[in-house]
């Protein structure tokens, strides 16, 4: 699928979806399944690739350029919706699956996939891991965003998703360098000391400054609405682009350019800008990435599915993330309707995908068959399973909910 195929296709899903977003379909049948089944029939019908065509149109500059600056996008816009306030009102959920939840699910996958699959390298085992960590809070929409949702639930979720794909971002870094053969030279240990620090201080740099230059445009009335939503990918970018011209992490860079925003903008105006290109330019961004994930990435994918693949898959849907989720949760004061919310609702979707092309532009031809399979093979499920289940689990914890008198949310 050409970049021209691909921008009549979304165009098409999305006034094709719009049209029915809002009423009964719309509530039970999420974009990311329209999107992703859409382009895996584009495939089918021959308007995407061959398997071993989509492999070398992943790896081309044209895909580079797209996971690069949609991941940088998206982490910058994820980091740039948290609220601070939220965050010192209630810190203690998200910090407690962040800290706990987070690294004990990487592990127990790991651990989960060592055992199946004794045979693959070590390295490829742990990027499974780390790739299918981070979850996509846009895949359980319809749920988070219910009026009746608890908002310290609803905020919870949106925080652990908004900051774990930049969490994981570093341990991925450091294990695809060992896999490329980066750590064997002399100058690793710098390598890995610029990504780690140079990115960070580009990314307060950018998004400070930037945050800043804006605010004053704006009070001065010299920066109009239009260009206040833009400046978030243009930020983004910037910050990406600025950590990798000083040999820094240009996604830790785009994220912690996000996270200041908040510190620069508080909750003025821009800030709601920021907040309507997220929910408004940034979901086309999203949609098109599904699309290119169901033409490109399931081609590739598909063939090399079997069962072990979905047992693993099935088990990163379920108890490698809700176990340690759910350990996590001890003492918080949750009951178990809302443990088991907040465990379930971890879907894997953008990052994973973004993270998985980046692993495989990587190591273009190098990329483990097994890390493809089941990488790919989580997300649908998760874009399905997680899609369809959003509003009647939704439904079934607020009836619960009122039955325990309203405590149930602690």
């Amino acid at each position: 699928m050409n970049a021209y195929e691909a921008l009549v296709a979304v165009a098409v899903l999305i006034i094709a979806y719009g049209l029915v977003s809002g009423g009964r379909i719309g509530r039970h049948v999420t974009a990311p399944m329209v999107f992703t089944a859409a382009g895996a029939l584009l495939a089918f019908l021959g308007f995407g690739s061959s398997a071993g065509a989509a492999e070398n149109e992943i790896v081309n500059e044209a895909m580079r350029l797209l996971a690069e600056f949609g991941l940088a996008i998206l982490l910058f816009t994820d980091a740039a919706r948290i609220n601070p306030s939220h965050l010192r009102k209630d810190d203690r959920l998200p910090a407690r699956m962040l800290l706990i939840g987070l690294p004990g699910a990487a592990l127990f996958g790991f651990g989960v996939a060592w055992a199946m699959f004794p045979g693959e390298t070590w390295w490829a085992l742990a990027l499974m891991a780390l790739i299918l960590a981070p979850t996509d809070a846009a895949l359980a929409q319809s749920a988070i965003a219910n009026e009746k949702m608890p908002e310290r639930i609803s905020q919870t979720l949106n925080v652990e998703s908004g900051l774990n794909d930049g969490l994981v971002l570093p341990p991925i870094l450091i294990v695809l360098g060992i896999a490329a053969g980066e750590a064997a030279t002399s100058g690793a240990a710098a390598t890995l000391a610029g990504h780690l620090i140079l990115g960070p201080l580009a990314g307060i740099v950018i998004g400070y400054g930037g945050g800043w230059l804006i605010r004053h445009a704006v009070r001065a009335h010299e920066m109009t609405p239009l260009f206040q939503r833009l400046s978030a990918p243009a930020l983004a970018i910037i910050a990406y682009a600025g950590a990798e011209a000083v040999a820094g992490n240009g996604f830790i860079a785009a994220f912690v350019a996000g996270l200041m925003m908040p510190l620069t903008l508080h909750r003025d105006r821009p800030a709601q800008r920021l907040e309507e290109f997220a929910e408004a330019e940034a979901s086309i961004l999203t949609s098109a990435l599904f699309l290119l994930f169901g033409a490109l990435i399931l081609p590739v994918g598909a063939p090399l599915w079997d069962l072990s693949a979905l047992f693993y898959a099935l088990l990163s849907l379920t108890a490698v993330r809700m176990v340690p989720v759910a350990l996590s949760l001890i003492g918080a004061g949750l009951g178990p309707g809302t443990t088991g919310l907040l465990a379930w609702f971890g879907p894997r979707g953008i990052a994973s995908v973004l993270y998985l092309l980046i692993v495989m532009q990587q190591l273009a031809g190098e990329t483990p068959e097994r890390l493809i399979s089941i990488v790919s093979l989580t997300v649908l499920l998760s874009i399905f399973l997680h899609g369809i289940s959003a509003s009647p689990l939704a439904n079934l914890y607020f009836r619960f909910s009122q039955e325990k008198g309203g405590k149930e949310d602690g």
